[in-house]
């Protein structure tokens, strides 16, 4: 007889028993049995292959209406297990690996200080429970830089994560479109994130990046005709969700891409007019009442401009360390009774206080002025990565992956446009595409270091 290795048996014996429990839950509860089979097996994908990880979570970044646990929802799970298995590789991996700390530490000082200075500031802040909150958010989606820099080392590892980014989008603007009106959102489109807001800056990325895999003709006729298809969907989702700041975004978006699209400038161009083309008839012709008079009147921004206001009394009153991280909500209510008219007072009071609004000034007020610049330092450091990689691929003529380097840029653009309208300061979207910026650029130098 052939004596086995205990590990094996261990393995075997470890295998039955999760077996037989999945057995048990699912003749008592079936969805939870497939609930917990799916999160086993996305567990083993993900330490196997962050890039699968990355992929998945970049998808699920548009799921946030389905069922979560307390604070913990999908994508923060999922974020969470990848963390887990980027820290287990990166403590066992040998020196032949890509160490983002080493190629780029300047901005891994700058991602050190933003998350030490976040800390200091729980030193004055009202509520510290709110804070090791923040913190527990930010550090997880900073580590995302780290994680894509070793985990995207081929081209194919950037098309599977995008891929899934554009699939995520087109589930999303397909849901917005075909859901019956909601009357409780003034007949908004929400889609599968949520808010109407967040499914525009959301939809935005989609749009960008199915705009890259179409024009890149490198890539598989499949990924060019997801990204056809995602262009029109995503344009009619963020029609649909009625967000202003989605359509500043989206102006912003597509005028940038004029300039910064490289050769592809007169697509963009005859895209910005298309685009334009069918809001105008959307808006004049189709769009219900509620929503035209949303677009074309500001009413305050449904009350937006009052919660910046006191966000910018914060924001005087503590122009350096802010009133702490994740405090803004706790401490908004202080400052209306100041010097100003306040006609939207009942946003700040309420059972569900409001954020900012405002990336930036959410930044600002929690952390400061301080704690904004080096918010505002990892986002231009990502940038321009982003674009030095572009450059990178465009010397060597390479026009697939020159065009997934500007649709990731523009990508950015027209997320951080929409973000001044709503705070997304923990966005798991906007840091995976931050992430995938240096990852990029490693790419693109080892790629013309190859070739030499």
């Amino acid at each position: 007889m052939i004596a086995r290795a205990p590990g094996s048996l261990l393995l075997q014996a470890s295998v039955l028993a999760t077996a037989a429990m999945l057995g048990v839950l699912a003749a008592v509860q079936p969805l939870a049995a497939v609930g917990v089979a799916g999160a086993i097996v996305f567990v083993y994908v993900v330490f196997t292959d962050l890039v699968a990880g990355l992929a998945v979570l970049g998808f699920l970044s548009f799921l946030d209406v389905l069922p979560q646990s307390g604070a913990l929802s999908l994508a923060k799970g999922a974020g969470l297990v990848l963390a887990l298995a980027w820290i287990a590789r990166f403590s066992l991996s040998g020196r032949g690996e890509r160490d983002f700390f080493a190629d780029h530490s300047h901005l891994a000082w700058v991602m050190i200080a933003f998350i030490g200075w976040a800390a200091l500031t729980l030193l004055w802040a009202e509520q510290t429970g709110l804070g090791l909150t923040a913190l527990g958010r930010y550090a997880p989606n900073m580590l995302l830089l780290p994680i894509a820099y070793a985990a995207v080392s081929r081209r194919r590892d950037l098309k599977l994560v995008l891929a899934a980014i554009v699939l995520g989008a087109i589930i999303a603007a397909c849901f917005g479109i075909v859901q019956p009106p909601n009357p409780s959102v003034n007949d908004r489109a929400t889609g599968t994130v949520g808010d109407a807001n967040e499914l525009a800056a959301a939809l935005l990325v989609g749009l960008a990046l199915g705009a890259g895999f179409a024009v890149a003709r490198g890539c598989s006729l499949a990924l060019r005709l997801g990204g056809l298809l995602a262009v029109p969907l995503c344009a009619a989702g963020i029609f649909l969700s009625v967000s202003r700041g989605g359509l500043i975004a989206l102006g912003a978006l597509l005028v940038v891409g004029t300039v910064a699209a490289g050769r592809w400038r007169v697509a963009v161009t005859a895209l910005l007019v298309a685009v334009a083309a069918g809001g105008v008839l959307y808006f004049t012709q189709l769009a219900s009442l509620p929503a035209r008079e949303r677009v074309l009147t500001a009413n305050g921004g449904s009350g937006r401009s009052e919660i910046w206001k006191v966000g910018l009394r914060i924001v005087r009153a503590h122009p350096v360390g802010g009133v702490g991280a994740g405090n803004f909500e706790q401490a908004a209510p202080n400052y209306v009774l100041r010097p100003g008219v306040l006609h939207e007072s009942g946003l700040i009071f309420s059972s569900d206080p409001k954020a900012a609004h405002n990336t930036y000034l959410q930044v600002m007020t929690e952390m400061g002025v301080p704690g904004l610049l080096l918010f505002l330092a990892v986002i231009v450091v990502c940038l321009g990565c982003a674009l030095r990689a572009a450059r990178l691929w465009a010397q060597r003529r390479d026009v697939t992956m020159e065009a997934l380097a500007r649709a990731v840029f523009l990508a950015l653009i027209g997320m951080l446009v929409a973000d001044f309208f709503i705070s997304e300061n923990y966005s798991k979207l906007l840091w995976m595409l931050l992430a995938l910026c240096p990852a990029m650029l490693a790419l693109a130098r080892r790629e013309a270091t190859d070739r030499r």
